[in-house]
């Protein structure tokens, strides 16, 4: 070889390497590092199902997957195979009315919970975590038997609308969010959720009212803060590791008369005016954790939780700031903040932390048992 240029092995050594790179779905440019959805090293978890479709490709007689058919030898559906893992002698079955079908559907508590966590914990995220979402998925469910059902339903248990209940993903939902990686997403949340079988929460012996969001942004609140009541076990806590994660940060912006606008909507017994926005918008109190309570605007005072929800913040821990343009609200994380953290449990559980252990540092005082 001439001299001044590297080995042979060295560059099929970098040849691997760029491949196995690229097949982790890893980027190629400052942009593609900014659009990523999830913390990088998460990658790891696609790699198998990747370097299995490759090898595929390369060399189809030694891997001859079942991956594109529905049913394999045996007649078996692979999806009900993974859900017949779940079922137990004395299966809970639950009334729960889906948004997609518009009717109430009859199900297992464990597919609900499924359901559940495929809708609302990002499937890439640590399997410690997703058993964590699956325990309080499933507390939820319990306590709104025990209590009155679906509120907004009659005659459900449960609904599969995040603003009512929880969030419910179909497997064709998933298999629509997941493309080519549904059957290893599948596999990761019946696996978190069959490890967790029939742990459930509870606070002297009852299941406790569970509350979850995306992300606290370093610190969770007081339910008292945010609802009517408050309860003993859902109460501030720190959540670190969450720095990093993307959306932690982020400015939404409006002109004067759009936010007079929408302010105007959520306010009817008040008179708003673009001229009132430009010149008095400002927060006013802050909650213990350093969240927005209160914004002032001349002589009105606004719940801060009615301006996020007009406004579609991702979050009241904001601050205010205009020019000549707008008003512009830079929030930090995302969600109302109480209880879980859900990238705070993700970032727990990468640090080493099992579920048991996060659901007792974001659930203080409450007990992990079998129902």
């Amino acid at each position: 070889m001439k001299r001044g240029y590297p080995p042979l092995w060295l560059c099929a050594l970098l040849l691997v390497l760029a491949l196995v790179w690229k097949m982790m779905g890893a980027p190629l440019s400052s942009e593609e590092f900014g659009n990523l959805r999830t913390p990088f090293w998460q990658a790891r978890v696609l790699l198998p199902s990747r370097l299995q479709r490759v090898l595929q490709l390369w060399l189809p007689g030694q891997f001859n997957g079942q991956e594109g058919q529905t049913l394999n030898e045996d007649g078996t559906d692979p999806d009900q195979r993974e859900l017949a893992k779940l079922k137990t002698t004395e299966t809970v079955m639950l009334p729960v009315w889906l948004p997609q079908e518009g009717k109430i559907v009859s199900m297992s508590l464990e597919s609900y919970v499924c359901g559940v966590v495929a809708a609302e914990m990002p499937a890439a995220y640590h399997a410690e975590a997703l058993k964590a979402q699956a325990v309080a998925a499933r507390t939820r469910a319990l306590r709104q038997v025990s209590d009155s059902g679906c509120l907004n339903h009659s005659g459900a248990a449960v609904c599969g609308d995040s603003a009512c209940c929880q969030g419910y993903a179909s497997m064709e939902d998933c298999r629509e969010k997941w493309g080519a990686e549904y059957e290893l997403y599948r596999d990761r949340i019946v696996s978190a959720v069959q490890a967790t079988r029939d742990e459930l929460l509870t606070y002297e012996g009852e299941p406790i009212t569970v509350l979850y969001h995306a992300m606290s942004g370093g610190k969770t609140e007081n339910a008292q803060a945010v609802f009517a009541s408050g309860e003993p076990y859902l109460v501030s806590v720190d959540s670190g590791g969450e720095e990093n994660a993307k959306g932690y940060l982020t400015d939404s912006t409006f002109s004067f008369e759009e936010a007079a606008g929408l302010l105007s909507q959520a306010f009817p017994e008040k008179t708003i005016t673009a001229q009132q926005v430009r010149r008095a918008l400002t927060v006013g109190e802050y909650t213990n954790t350093g969240r927005v309570k209160t914004v002032l605007l001349d002589d009105y005072e606004l719940d801060a939780q009615t301006v996020r929800k007009a406004l579609k913040l991702r979050s009241t821990w904001f601050s205010i700031t205009a020019d000549q343009n707008g008003v512009t609200f830079h929030q930090r994380g995302y969600g109302h903040g109480v209880g879980m953290s859900q990238v705070g449990a993700n970032s727990m559980a990468a640090n080493g932390a099992d579920y048991q252990t996060i659901l007792a540092h974001y659930y203080p005082g409450t007990t992990l048992e079998k129902q």
